[in-house]
């Protein structure tokens, strides 16, 4: 009876310390996929927030572009306004505007600039022809459309050019558009706007 006994509680305590490594493994094993899956979590959470961020930089870009966008053309607008408005003699108002139209084709034309300086010699005194050209050219970059230079100069104009020298602006702006090398609609238009802005007949404001 002793001797099984004893048999039984060798063979209890045997068991016991079997059991009992393998359920620190266990647990171990469970502690290493829980902080596992914490860790796969995190790194996908981090990751969505990159993407949210991400595409949140790049709305605000996008909005910024177009803030930026608004703010330049507004500038621009006003910037040309003032430069217009301080215009009071008719012969600095179409160098301006011939400078506009030739614009329309290319900026940086020396036939165009040539055919300018040509027109201004019969209306602009010699002394002043280099300095009325260099502040029109300066004033005509900040013209986004040769039509704008018609509606604000067309009242001085009608005012202060007779019959004749409101088709002599006409025809300058014929020649000066014809000097381009690739004459554009918009030069067209503009002209045509400038013809009947000067008609006579056409007194609306």
């Amino acid at each position: 009876m002793k001797h099984k006994t004893r048999t039984y509680a060798c063979n209890t305590s045997a068991g016991l310390s079997t059991l009992l490594p393998m359920s620190l493994r266990e647990i171990t094993m469970h502690i290493l996929a829980l902080l596992g899956a914490i860790v796969a979590g995190a790194g996908i959470w981090y990751w969505r927030f990159r993407q949210a961020r991400d595409i949140g930089g790049e709305i605000f870009d996008a909005v910024g572009t177009v803030r930026g966008v608004y703010k330049r053309h507004h500038f621009r607008k006003k910037a040309e306004g003032s430069v217009l408005n301080s215009v009071d003699d008719p012969a600095l108002a179409a160098a301006i505007f011939l400078f506009a139209l030739a614009n329309e084709a290319d900026r940086s034309d020396p036939a165009a600039e040539q055919k300018i300086r040509r027109q201004l010699e019969a209306i602009v005194p010699a002394g002043k022809l280099d300095e009325v050209l260099a502040y029109a050219a300066w004033a005509a970059r900040s013209v986004i459309d040769p039509q704008d230079c018609v509606r604000r100069f067309k009242t001085l104009w009608r005012d202060r050019l007779d019959a004749t020298e409101r088709d002599d602006l006409v025809a300058m702006a014929k020649s000066v558009a014809a000097a381009t090398p690739s004459p554009r609609p918009t030069q067209a238009l503009a002209i045509e706007a400038l013809r009947t802005a000067l008609d006579p007949e056409n007194r609306r404001p």
